[in-house]
């Protein structure tokens, strides 16, 4: 087995050097590094020149800024690989992240890979570990159509409050998965790309393979996007939600409301609620356009479910249109 590692690069002149020794020292199994400069204003091109002339695997893609979106699919179609595995350029790995991922892969059939990630500050601290909830590493298979671990957010009563991460990069995943899905389509997500992309690819696989090791690390920068929240990140959801619809012919849901206001939460209501940049007029007004959506208001009348206490309180004051408590909580 042969590993393409795809890395979209934008304007990270200061994560990028740790990001990269750390993926140039992984070993003969990662046969490609694609690093796509998607339109960099910084020296981050300078440095990826820069290792390329070290490490004979690089190949640099160097293009005007069309967003992380594109820069990931572009990467992916330019890999020659039969596995893909992803970083994102501010981010690091352990040396033997892909190594360990490989032949877990190997040894089960599976045609996805995921190991465990935390969290750290930009000067490498940890901040917290991801828990997704799977208490050792092994073989995950569907049963009666879905998997036994949920592969996305539930407001259920009695459901885990963990979740596999839909994340890109704490997995390994075969390039044919990625390029034959309709996912693999851009639609041209800014928030929640990762949900729209690998969801629906877990959902359509048969067999999945965990690793329990963090083997890969999460810097949290306070300019990251995940710190902003805008208007259009509603669009994102929707189109996130078309996705793991289409998905569904191939996995087994009790509730797609549930799902769809799951998403809604970690798409745009929880930004809006840890949005430290929006005054609480301005998240009154947010909430405001959210509870006015009329695919919003369809799911929340459709629910069949009982939800657990503090989602079902948050969506009846959503339902209601109680915006202005909405923005205190």
């Amino acid at each position: 087995m042969k590993i393409s590692i795809v890395i979209p690069v934008y304007n990270v002149e200061i994560f990028l050097p740790k990001c990269l020794d750390s993926v140039c020292a992984q070993g003969e199994i990662v046969a490609e590094i694609l690093l796509v400069n998607d339109g960099s204003t910084d020296n981050s091109l300078q440095i990826c020149k820069k290792y390329a002339e070290k490490d004979a695997r690089i190949k640099i893609i160097d293009q005007e800024n069309h967003g992380l979106s594109n820069a990931v699919r572009v990467g992916v179609r330019a890999a020659s690989c039969e596995y893909i595995g992803f970083v994102d350029s501010d981010d690091y790995i352990e040396k033997n992240m892909y190594e360990k991922m490989a032949n877990a892969v190997s040894e089960s059939g599976a045609g996805l890979a995921i190991c465990d990630y935390d969290y750290v500050d930009e000067t490498g601290n940890r901040l917290s570990i991801v828990d997704l909830g799977i208490p050792d590493s092994c073989v995950i298979t569907k049963e009666n159509g879905a998997f036994p671990y949920p592969v996305f957010p539930s407001l259920k009563k009695g459901t885990p409050g963990t979740y596999i991460s839909a994340s890109r990069c704490n997995k390994l995943i075969k390039r044919d998965m990625l390029v034959n899905s309709f996912s693999f389509e851009d639609k041209g997500v800014s928030m929640g790309e990762d949900a729209a992309l690998i969801v629906p690819i877990m959902m359509q696989c048969d067999k999945m393979v965990y690793v329990s090791e963090v083997l890969y690390h999460y810097v949290q920068r306070n300019s990251s996007i995940v710190h902003r929240y805008k208007s259009s990140y509603l669009e994102d959801w929707r189109k996130i939600v078309e996705n793991i619809k289409q998905a569904t012919s191939c996995y087994k849901i009790e509730d797609f409301s549930i799902c769809a206001l799951g998403w809604l939460f970690s798409n745009c209501l929880f930004k809006i609620r840890s949005c430290e940049s929006m005054s609480k007029k301005q998240k009154k007004a947010e909430i405001k356009k959210i509870a006015q959506d009329e695919e919003v208001i369809s799911y929340l009348k459709s629910i069949k479910v009982k939800l657990k206490f503090k989602y079902a309180v948050y969506l009846l004051l959503l339902r209601w249109r109680f915006c202005g408590i909405l923005s205190l909580l």
